[in-house]
């Protein structure tokens, strides 16, 4: 287990601190990135402006599509906050025609800070790199009079490097600011972190540096440290030995004799990140003779979404195209079904892949899935294979949405994919994209694991 350890919260001068003698009171708050300059707020407070008419509140700014729904078994997700992601191009970067989307592993602070101010509090551009930033702000009254006001951001970035099982959490503390009479440079806040676990009792090894407490003064001159943690394999779930944790930081603050906190909150609650750490055999890392190291560790979040591109000189582009008119015009595909609509266009209506390799099970149901989209083409022309032509389907066979789905599970509609015989090396180029997506993104086999397709020109 991790242990409770203490830094320290908002910034300002302890020369300034307010006498003793009086009633010494403080407010705080964990807000939205501030849209007024601290300077302004604190004469606003000082003229009379309530603290919500300043922005001051002491709740998390709602997550934005640039952050993700979480994956992984049921009875973890509810254990941090989440969002749908319906809006595509807020995630990752944009893309040439042909789609070469390696995924983000390392984050600065200033991108960090760039893509959660103002208007979300987390960014996710890949499931291995992450970051949330919060506000946190302190009013400070003597005898109910307000006469101070400090303010900082906190920055979590969570990363996890190629071919590894440590997940990094980098903590920065910026923008200190403060004015008027105070005493947040004694302010201390402790931290504590806890990780609840899916099998339940995984032990978590943890590196890197536990703050010692130190004041606001100290924690300025040192404002970044780092954790890291990592599960070894062996203690997950079959068949991937799937380990899965939400990672909580809470930040406590002890304030300065004499002060009295008055609207506590009742947890300050940060960097709530979803871990998920895999063995599994048919992805990158996997070392039979190294079972310490084997395998790795990712960011249990929906992925940035696998890209084909329609575009004249995509290698892949008849399989983009397939997929965009079953995407936009599913009845115009075969087989004929006029309440068609095919699973993967949204994070919200995601699929799920089907790794063959892993039983025969798994392998009969791919066969399938290939079987009913062969059919077909065939129905349509016996001679298809002898023009150069390959069958597509979308859903991909490597899916449990694939064109079998219904054969195994009977609540699923029948005739709900399309089929289409296209250029055999185009079908190559994107099957090549597909299989390079499934690696790069530690996509696992089952339902505690999802993906979406967006088509781009």
């Amino acid at each position: 287990m991790l242990t409770t350890t203490a830094v320290a919260l908002v910034g300002t001068s302890a020369a300034q601190a307010a006498p003793r003698s009086d009633m010494l009171t403080v407010q705080t708050y964990l807000t939205d990135a501030p849209t007024q300059s601290p300077d302004t707020i604190f004469k606003r407070l000082r003229a009379g402006a309530t603290p919500e008419a300043v922005g001051l509140t002491q709740r998390r700014k709602a997550i934005t599509p640039y952050a993700v729904r979480r994956t992984g078994p049921a009875s973890l997700r509810g254990s941090e906050l989440h969002a749908s992601a319906e809006n595509p191009a807020a995630l990752g970067t944009p893309l040439g025609p042909t789609v070469t989307d390696v995924p983000k592993r390392t984050m600065t602070l200033a991108e960090c800070k760039a893509h959660t101010a103002a208007d979300a509090s987390m960014w996710i551009p890949s499931r291995f790199a992450m970051c949330e930033s919060q506000w946190f702000a302190a009013t400070w009254h003597v005898n109910g009079r307000e006469v101070g006001f400090s303010q900082m951001t906190v920055s979590a970035i969570a990363t996890v490097p190629a071919n590894s099982r440590e997940v990094h959490f980098d903590y920065y503390f910026s923008d200190f600011y403060a004015a008027g009479a105070n005493a947040i440079d004694e302010t201390l806040v402790g931290t504590s972190v806890n990780h609840p676990t899916v099998p339940s009792g995984v032990s978590l090894g943890q590196g890197g540096l536990n703050p010692t407490p130190t004041t606001v003064a100290q924690l300025k001159a040192n404002p970044h440290f780092m954790i890291s943690t990592n599960a070894s394999p062996g203690q997950g779930l079959a068949p991937d030995d799937g380990i899965w944790a939400v990672w909580n930081m809470k930040f406590v603050p002890e304030w300065p004799p004499g002060w009295v906190e008055t609207n506590p909150l009742a947890e300050w609650k940060f960097s709530s990140f979803g871990l998920r750490w895999d063995n599994s055999p048919y992805l990158p890392n996997y070392k039979p003779a190294d079972a310490l190291h084997s395998g790795g560790a990712a960011l249990s979040y929906d992925v940035s979404p696998l890209r084909y591109s329609t575009a004249a000189t995509a290698p892949e582009r008849a399989v983009a195209s397939h997929i965009e008119t079953a995407f936009t015009q599913p009845q115009t595909t075969l087989p004929t079904n006029r309440s068609k609509h095919v699973a993967g266009q949204t994070a919200s209506d995601p699929l799920h892949r089907l790794q063959k390799n892993i039983s025969q099970t798994n392998l009969n149901r791919y066969n399938a899935n290939r079987r009913e989209a062969v059919k077909v083409c065939i129905a349509v022309d016996p001679k298809y294979a002898s023009k150069g032509l390959e069958c597509d389907e979308y859903p991909f066979a490597s899916t449990y949405e694939g064109s079998a789905q219904s054969i195994y599970d009977e609540t699923k509609p029948k005739k709900n994919f399309s089929a289409r015989a296209i250029d055999g090396t185009e079908n190559g180029a994107g099957g090549t994209q597909l299989a390079s997506y499934y690696s790069d993104n530690r996509i696992i086999d089952g339902p505690n694991d999802e993906f979406y397709v967006v088509i781009i020109s």
